[in-house]
Formats: C-alpha cells, sequence, structure tokens
C-alpha cells in the first residue's frame, strides 16, 4: 500500500480522457479486494459485465468524479439523481481517505441538486466502508450480471444533512430502487 497525505489527493471530474484508468482501477479492485467476498464466478461476472460498465461513467449521464494523487488517477466514484453508483479505489491506496473523499464529491453534487437521500447497492466488500460514512443497512438484495449470475450486496441509503423525515425515502422504496437499477443495467 502506498501512504499518501489527504492534502495531496485532488477530486475532480472525470474527463473522457480518463476513461481507461476508471476501468483499470475497477478491474484491479474487483480483482483484488472483491475477489475476497465473492466467488469466482461472480467475480468474473463482476468484470465481464459491459452492462456494469456503462453504469460506472462509461456510457451514461453520470456524474464522474476522479480522485489524483499529482497526475495519477487512484480512484473514482459515479452517481446519478439519487444513487451511488460506484466508489471505486486502486487496491495501493486503500484505507488512506480517498473513497471517503470521492463520496464527499458525490454527497456535495446530490446536496447542491437539491438531492436530500442517497442510495446505494453496496457489495459486501464495501459495505462496512458505506456504514462508516453513515449509510444505513436495509436489507440484503442482489444484482444480476447479464449473464444471469447473482451477486449478493445490500440496500443502503443514507439521508444528507437537509432532509427532513417526511423527505426519506422508506425502505420499500429502496427496494424498489435497487430492481429498477438491476432492471437498468441488465434488462432483467
Amino acid at each position: 500500500m502506498t501512504k499518501t497525505q489527504p492534502n495531496q489527493i485532488k477530486i475532480r471530474l472525470a474527463q473522457p480522457q480518463d476513461r481507461n484508468q476508471i476501468f483499470d482501477i475497477r478491474r484491479d479492485a474487483i480483482q483484488i479486494l472483491c475477489s475476497r467476498d465473492y466467488n469466482f464466478e461472480q467475480t468474473q461476472a463482476l468484470l465481464n459485465d459491459t452492462q456494469l460498465d456503462k453504469s460506472q461513467g462509461g456510457e451514461t449521464k453520470d456524474i464522474v468524479f476522479v480522485a489524483e494523487i499529482g497526475e495519477k488517477i487512484v480512484g473514482f466514484s459515479a452517481y446519478s439523481r439519487y444513487w451511488v453508483n460506484a466508489v471505486y479505489v486502486h487496491p495501493k491506496y486503500v484505507r488512506q481517505g480517498i473513497g471517503t473523499e470521492l463520496l464527499k464529491a458525490i454527497e456535495s453534487e446530490a446536496c447542491s441538486q437539491n438531492v436530500n437521500t442517497l442510495a446505494v447497492c453496496a457489495s459486501i466488500t464495501a459495505k462496512p466502508f458505506y456504514e462508516a460514512s453513515g449509510y444505513q443497512d436495509f436489507g440484503k438484495t442482489y444484482i444480476s450480471s447479464s449473464s444471469g449470475v447473482y451477486i449478493p450486496c445490500s440496500r443502503m441509503q443514507k439521508w444528507l444533512s437537509s432532509a427532513t423525515e417526511a423527505e426519506q425515502l422508506p425502505s420499500d422504496s429502496l427496494t424498489v430502487i435497487c430492481r429498477f437499477l438491476q432492471w437498468v443495467l441488465t434488462g432483467k
């Protein structure tokens, strides 16, 4: 693991030329970090699923942030209204606050759009990260890859500081959102 100082981390909007580095980070994080929590078939489904690629800044209108140290991209996050689509940090740079900074960028963007609630289908690997960031677990669910492999995850949600109780999504709405995201990603 390469140690960095927080003031060395720069968060910025992704540019088209960042795409290959973003996908390399995603691949490395899945192969190295997620393989601890998912079997080979699930890991391969995550790596090979082009529908998931599209949801993580590849070909959508997601807002994508990257974290840089110097000129090197070491992490990224992707957001679409109400939804955290991705937070990935290269395995050499985990547990140094980079993911937290990327998530804060998403939350700040959501607040600027008057979004009061963010949801995520967190991987088993990422669940502790989201819990530490104030997201509440609303139960287990799964996403289904385009090849039909089920990938377990947790429905999680965070009410941003400006959310009133009346504006918070009930957990059954979060289930609907997770199922809708699965349909968008895989058509199933």
